[in-house]
């Protein structure tokens, strides 16, 4: 478990959202207790609280906004809002990908993405910006004028980090690197870039779900409840078997990534549709050492992102929050894509037909999901709602705690 130091109660001026956010602050478990004690219900359900997450957690932590592919040629363009903020992705004429704020520097309007553009340009007064986010005209302003505008002016640059393909922003130009924090991930990539993966993005969601963006997370990366909520489903991977079934792996200080690994009752399973079972909709992938193909391995990239490797693929979804009960997933179960696969699966000639078997089992899957983390929400606004206890096979639920309670505290000590 990831150790913590607990910092003296944040100081907040008292306005009534910034009370209400320390007398929740006030009731975080202890260092002591993170193993023990779950969070406050209150981290679940106060709109506060959540604005509070979004400025302090999501704003300062590496947000994975979507893959290279989608940026593939120069003058593609990707538009996301992490932590609720504008950005554009861009690929620049030299090939390099660059993220910037999307807000143009006159008035503050947001500056759209365009299929194939070669400039960024403001749809209120047509200042222009080149792929860079350099101001490059600006007109009626003036010669003179626009001239000194561009050697002031141009969007905001965005910290960027390219991790095996994935695309991740930080909000904080003070964000410490990315890649050091995946580092115990790195293992599980082992032979699979070497079967010529081919990204398919998922489909944005564009419908939220009603739940608080942790009981998302918390319901993907916990190994306790697959045998009860995914009967006929997840038998294939079960979590608890005569050889031990679920193993967790250490949660270090500066990881930023929870990972656990179940087995499958045969090599080479993976998503049909009927869930995870013998005879997947996609081939095995073949560069993968023999153990890799008797697992699955869950890993959770907080606060925005989930994947599976599964001997056929690796599948992944893209989370962002809006509200304290407005949490869009993006991926098969939700949407659609959502897949890393090697090229030569992909171009099979029933390939589509395949790709439907895995959104048919992945619907099945989702299906037994959404009562229950309907009812997770619901319980969490009880008067009755418990402190909680943790068992054995919620070892990822603590390291999320954990997880937790240090951006938390890390929030505390810069107020």
């Amino acid at each position: 478990m990831l150790e913590q130091t607990r910092s003296p109660n944040p100081t907040y001026n008292q306005a009534p959202s910034e009370g209400i956010v320390r007398e929740i602050l006030e009731k975080l478990p202890g260092p002591t207790e993170a193993a023990a004690k779950m969070l406050p219900p209150e981290c679940y359900t106060s709109a506060e609280f959540f604005e509070f997450e979004r400025r302090e957690v999501f704003a300062r932590s590496w947000l994975c906004v979507g893959r290279v592919e989608q940026v593939a040629t120069p003058g593609d363009c990707l538009s996301a809002q992490p932590a609720g903020e504008p950005i554009l992705v861009t690929r620049t004429q030299s090939g390099e990908i660059r993220a910037m704020a999307a807000i143009c520097r006159h008035r503050g309007q947001v500056v759209p993405c365009a299929a194939g553009q070669k400039t960024l340009r403001c749809p209120l007064h047509f200042w222009t910006y080149d792929l860079e986010g350099n101001l490059i005209g600006a007109p009626h302003m003036g010669r003179e004028n626009t001239l000194e505008l561009r050697k002031s002016e141009k969007l905001t640059p965005i910290k960027l980090e390219i991790w095996h393909g994935f695309i991740f922003v930080n909000l904080d130009p003070l964000a410490e690197p990315l890649a050091p924090s995946l580092a115990k991930v790195e293992p599980y990539w082992a032979g699979y870039e070497d079967a010529d993966l081919v990204g398919i993005p998922p489909r944005i969601a564009d419908t939220p779900l009603p739940w608080n963006w942790k009981v998302h997370v918390e319901n993907f990366t916990d190994a306790y409840h697959p045998e009860f909520v995914h009967r006929g489903t997840h038998d294939f991977a079960p979590s608890v078997t005569e050889d031990g079934g679920v193993v967790f792996t250490d949660m270090k200080p500066g990881d930023n990534a929870i990972i656990r690994t179940v087995p499958m009752l045969k090599p080479d399973g993976g998503m049909n549709r009927d869930g995870w079972g013998e005879n997947p909709a996609f081939p095995p992938i073949k560069t993968i050492s023999a153990a890799q193909r008797q697992r699955l391995t869950f890993v959770m990239i907080p606060p925005s992102m989930t994947m599976v490797f599964a001997p056929n693929a690796i599948a992944f979804t893209l989370l962002s929050a809006t509200g304290v009960e407005a949490t869009f997933a993006s991926s098969d179960r939700q949407t659609a894509g959502g897949w890393l696969l090697p090229r030569s699966s992909t171009e099979l000639p029933d390939f589509n037909d395949r790709a439907a078997q895995v959104l048919e089992g992945g619907a099945k899957i989702w299906a037994q999901d959404v009562p229950e983390n309907l009812g997770m929400q619901r319980g969490k606004k009880s008067s009755f709602a418990p402190e909680g206890v943790y068992g054995p096979l919620e070892t990822t639920l603590v390291q999320f705690n954990a997880w937790l309670l240090h951006a938390y505290m890390q929030a505390g000590l810069r107020s």
